[in-house]
């Protein structure tokens, strides 16, 4: 911004005039005007000189020249597309049509495959573990309105062992006892009356319940059946039904369609039981229901649900 004087002073530009580094100029340089094809970016100042641009649609090279500012293309030829739009700089830049697969850098695809993969087998576990986490929240909401008891799948562990069923014989058993004692502690309760009212205990599949049971007098035994179902939905174990259902015979297709209720309710159950009984017609039996249970792993459940039937009255053991 400023030149040296008489080889001795530093005076300041006038006006129109600039000197941008140290000099030993006698006089500062005359400002740029910019030409009609170009407009004016910034004005000239002591310390910098005017800067001037081509008008939108038109450009000079930087490293050549600008006499006059040229005319950009207006459009890539045809089957090439545009790669730059033109500036005051360059021109429109076109070319051929890129390839993703090949202008994409190989270490980015190394990289990503991979983690694609891991995450598409993190999700697929996630997934798998929702549905056993809501498949598990159904047969909860079902246990929860019948009887309470270990978790099914240690049911299954146990079964397998020959334990689970024993467990649950015994405590049948001993809830029987229970019922059998006097009101007035220190009573006797004669063996006679044990054996009487005590249901038969049986911890071997194979075995079937040695008493039978019979729907009390005056009742319609298929009414009093339909009433049973009740007490067998609360009393099976949730994930027993399906093997319980082909114990049964029935098929594929008869648990599938019970299965398309209300999931969150006992009415697939009731549904199966109900296919059953429209198909067994008056062969239809309680009997048949227990001694299923007793042959699939589950005698201790079946005599529950016997004495729970007698409980609620709608059937008596038979007398032999």
């Amino acid at each position: 911004g400023t030149y040296l004087a008489n080889n001795s002073t530093c005076l300041p530009c006038k006006k129109d005039e600039y000197t941008e580094y140290l000099n030993d100029f006698s006089k500062c340089l005359g400002c740029r005007i910019c030409r009609e094809d170009q407009v004016e970016l910034s004005p000239c100042v002591a310390t910098r000189n005017t800067q001037c641009a081509c008008k939108n649609g038109t450009f000079c090279l930087p490293d050549h020249p600008c006499e006059m500012c040229q005319k950009c293309q207006t459009r890539c030829p045809k089957g090439q597309v545009t790669i730059a739009l033109c500036t005051p700089h360059s021109d429109l830049k076109c070319g051929p049509p890129l390839d993703i697969s090949s202008s994409f850098p190989m270490y980015i695809i190394t990289i990503t495959a991979p983690l694609a993969v891991v995450l598409g087998f993190l999700l697929l576990v996630l997934w798998k573990c929702y549905c056993n986490h809501h498949g598990a929240g159904e047969g909860g909401s079902w246990a929860a309105a019948g009887t309470r008891g270990p978790h099914p799948s240690r049911n299954r562990l146990l079964r397998r062992l020959g334990i689970w069923d024993n467990s649950c014989n015994e405590q049948t058993y001993q809830q029987q006892q229970q019922q059998l004692l006097p009101a007035v502690q220190g009573s006797e309760v004669p063996r006679a009356v044990e054996l009487e009212e005590m249901p038969p205990r049986t911890s071997n599949p194979n075995v079937e319940t040695q008493r039978k049971l019979v729907p009390v007098p005056g009742e319609d035994p298929i009414v009093l059946l339909r009433r049973s179902f009740n007490t067998f939905v609360n009393c099976v174990p949730f994930p027993e039904w399906k093997m319980f259902g082909r114990a049964l015979d029935l098929s594929e297709n008869d648990i599938y369609l019970a299965e398309q209720h209300d999931r969150r309710s006992r009415e697939p159950f009731f549904q199966m039981l109900n296919t059953w009984l429209n198909r067994q017609g008056s062969n239809a039996s309680v009997n048949t229901l227990l001694e299923t249970l007793a042959r699939i792993g589950l005698g201790g459940v079946a005599d529950k649900v016997a004495s729970e039937l007698v409980k609620e009255g709608y059937f008596q053991y038979k007398v032999s």
